[in-house]
């Protein structure tokens, strides 16, 4: 066996880095022991723009986000995902080498604004005086002063493990800026140091080799991947005691409901290993934790690898199969299942399900005080171990209608799984109420999924043509009765909407008319009105096409009992009634970004990558939630608590196993008995070194799959054999050794079997 210090030397790093070297010895991978270490990483960043804005600039950087507080400048950030050695967590990040020169002139740069919450009333008026409040206190501090901003260009932004792997995320904030002079300092490169040390926490180690599935997603999400992977691949100490990807987390007295559906069976026909834990079990009950929920946390944590755990799914309401409640804001730690009203109070939430990184010491509760994630106070890891789903309620009749809903549209295949139902409302006017908000459309980001992901989809959209002021996209009017009826007489696959919303519905916002003065108000003098267009008494949906719903939303998947209803768990569990398969939406209030097509961020940015993951992607729909967020954050994510609480708001009620086209036309060959074969999914795609291949198949058959580079000559051979009916993964790993005569570029993936054959591109990337 290789020992740790036989793979170390130095090391080349992907995509934007320089060179890396691990400076300290390591132990050898038996010993599962190690002293501190560091990891030197030379970061660069492309070339900037300047662009002129209202009262000053802002300076663009491709790929590059921003740093987001508000009312401080708004300078570009770019953050780099390291991996680190097995078993390791990074302390710091310090900069020992930059490359740095003073632009000519003098510049404004543009201040961060603050988030809007997507509420109305009361509420809003509280939140915007705090929020102001907040920005302003903020510009003043800095921009009255000529102290350095950022203080430091790099920083150790997030930290954590994704599976086997430990990580770190840099910040690079390529510009140092001087507010009160208008100084701009410009980084071309920087080179900094990772100080990493053993994880002392037990439950991390002794850890398996990565799973091929890991392995492809790694491969994509590290910047060092290829230099990295021995130390991990190496680990062989500890084989999987057991084999079940699917874990059902629920009661006995539920259990008769799911073991009632097609549930199970149906998953296990398509190569899922399937296994009910109820929270009585000895897994876990005999956790340590002084909650249900803890107690659930530490059994995922510690048998999602060496059980090989990809997917979670929840069985019981908020309380049966406690939804635990995080704090976004460390300044309020009220909790109130009565009052939609509140803004970042208390927040229902099952990331803390799917963070499987450390124990909550570290991580969820690293402050001790008891109230888990809170921002700035707390250091949860959002990048996810485990995707996670739900079936929010505890009624039987309810649970069994849901399962067998999620089965019939998996198995579904038509024209229909490609055609989409857009609603999109007014979300605020401009100086509404006499506040400073612009007028914002949430048909803007409706508009931006429809051309940038659904190319070649049937859309039926609507917009708000009604009032003085409406929609400039020039969809159908968009009313209950419209909307309602095209949902039940139509077949959608997905469905994404955007307006104000309450736990018993989502709402578009109307301005009938004014009083005179041109300021839309909700205090009589107009007819300013907030109309559902969906509500739970709406007429019933038709069922027979349920749809993958995302609402931007406030409220809309409020899981506790309530005055209102609950219409995102109705939309998925109600007989009858519920047109959803599945629905990814908020617990809480929402929050969204001002301009998000100038500052994308916000729930938004969730729907638009969630669109993304689960269609470019073809994920399935609980990796393409919690990617969704991960992306987002890390891209675009607010330094602010409303970012924590748009991170715990959004939830997936649903199987986080199903992908939108699904196995269908495998399945329907099989009833057949013509052997089909069929890609479920290939991740990911671009690949750096390694790419996955799920595919289904129907029957016992043989399967040969090769590998034909663009001029149509053989590159490799796959698999060349026969298969058993249902899922299998095949990957393609391009080694060091292959890297002299594997160029990047596009490959065509060759499949045949049953007499049958299909290609599939992939493009190979450095």
């Amino acid at each position: 066996m290789k020992t740790m210090e036989s793979m170390l030397p130095a090391f080349i790093l992907g995509v934007g880095f320089g060179l890396v070297l691990y400076g300290n010895s390591f132990a050898s991978p038996t010993q599962q022991t190690m002293n501190p270490g560091e990891l030197l990483i030379s970061l660069d960043v492309p070339s900037y723009e300047v662009l002129p804005v209202d009262g000053g600039v802002r300076l663009v950087i491709e790929d590059a986000g921003y740093l987001g507080c508000p009312g401080k400048p708004n300078l570009p950030v770019k953050r780099f995902i390291v991996a680190l050695p097995p078993g390791t967590i990074a302390r710091s990040v310090d900069l020992t080498q930059i490359e740095s020169e003073e632009l000519s002139g003098t510049y404004q740069i543009e201040p961060a604004p603050y988030p809007i919450p997507l509420v109305e009333g009361a509420a809003l008026s509280a939140s915007l005086k705090r929020l102001k409040e907040e920005w302003h206190a903020n510009h003043d501090a800095i921009y009255s002063s000529d102290e350095p901003f950022p203080s430091s260009p790099v920083w150790l932004s997030a930290r954590g493990t994704f599976r086997n792997y430990s990580y770190a995320t840099i910040a690079f904030c390529p510009f140092t800026y001087y507010p009160e002079s208008g100084r701009l300092i410009y980084h071309a490169r920087a080179t900094v140091r990772v100080i990493y040390e053993p994880l002392s926490d037990g439950a991390i180690a002794p850890l398996p080799a990565p799973d091929p599935m890991t392995r492809a997603r790694a491969s994509s999400l590290f910047e060092n991947y290829g230099q990295i992977q021995d130390l991990y691949d190496s680990r062989s100490e500890q084989q999987l005691t057991s084999t079940y990807d699917y874990v059902i987390i629920t009661t006995p007295e539920l259990d008769g409901a799911i073991g009632s559906s097609s549930f199970v069976s149906w998953k296990t026909s398509l190569g899922h290993s399937v296994r009910t834990v109820y929270t009585t079990d000895p897994e876990i009950a005999n956790q340590p934790g002084s909650s249900l929920a803890a107690k659930i946390r530490n059994f995922l944590r510690s048998h999602y690898l060496t059980w090989g755990i990809q997917y979670v799914l929840l069985v019981g309401d908020y309380a049966t199969v406690p939804m635990p409640i995080a704090y976004p804001d460390p300044e309020n730690h009220v909790y109130d299942p009565t009052d939609p009203g509140l803004v970042a109070p208390g927040t229902p939430t099952d990331y803390y399900y799917a963070d499987l990184s450390y124990p909550d010491s570290i991580s969820w509760d690293s402050d001790g005080d008891g109230y888990i994630g809170e921002y700035g106070e707390d250091d949860p890891d959002f990048l996810a171990e485990v995707a996670v789903g739900r079936i929010p309620v505890s009624d039987t009749t309810r649970i069994r209608y849901a399962l067998d809903k999620i089965v019939g549209f998996e198995e579904a295949s038509g024209p229909w799984k490609k055609a989409a139902l857009h609603a999109a409302a007014i979300l605020f006017f401009e100086h509404q109420n006499y506040s400073d908000y612009e007028f914002k459309d949430g048909a803007t980001c409706i508009d931006s999924i429809e051309r940038g992901i659904m190319n070649g989809w049937s859309i039926t959209h609507f917009s708000e043509q009604e009032g003085i002021v409406h929609s400039s996209y020039p969809w159908s009017p968009l009313t209950e009765e419209a909307f309602n009826s095209a949902w039940r007489t139509g077949e959608y696959a997905i469905v994404n909407w955007s307006g104000h919303g309450w736990p018993d519905g989502a709402y578009r916002t109307v301005w009938l008319w004014d009083d005179g003065d041109s300021v839309p108000e909700s205090d009589g003098s107009d007819g300013f009105y907030s109309i559902p267009f969906i509500h739970v008494s709406s007429s019933n949906l038709d069922d027979d096409h349920p749809s993958i719903v995302f609402a931007i939303s406030c409220d809309v998947g409020w899981p506790e009992p309530n005055s209102y209803g609950n219409i995102g768990i109705d939309l998925l569990t109600l007989p009858g009634w519920g047109a959803a398969a599945g629905i990814f939406c908020s617990t809480r209030p929402a929050a969204v970004a001002g301009d998000w097509k100038e500052n994308p961020g916000g729930v938004e940015s969730y729907c638009y990558e969630f669109n993304r993951y689960m269609i470019t992607q073809q994920e399935e729909l609980g990796w393409a939630a919690y990617d969704a967020k991960f992306f987002s954050t890390t891209n675009y994510g607010w330094n602010h608590y409303y970012e924590y609480m748009n991170l715990y708001n959004y939830n997936f009620y649903g199987d986080p196993s199903v992908t939108i086209l699904g196995p269908a036309a495998g399945v329907v060959a099989a009833r057949g008995q013509q052997p089909e074969i069929v890609v479920t999914g290939i991740t990911p795609n671009p690949f750096v070194a390694t790419t996955t291949i799920r595919l289904w198949t129907s029957l016992l058959t043989h399967v040969r799959i090769r590998i034909y580079d663009v001029k149509g000559r053989l590159v490799t051979t796959l698999l060349d054999g026969r298969c058993e009916p249902g899922n299998h993964l095949i990957s393609w790993e391009v080694d060091a050794s292959e890297r002299t005569n594997i160029s990047p570029g596009i490959y065509f993936i060759d499949l045949e079997a049953g007499g049958r054959r299909a290609t599939a591109k992939i493009v190979l990337v450095r």
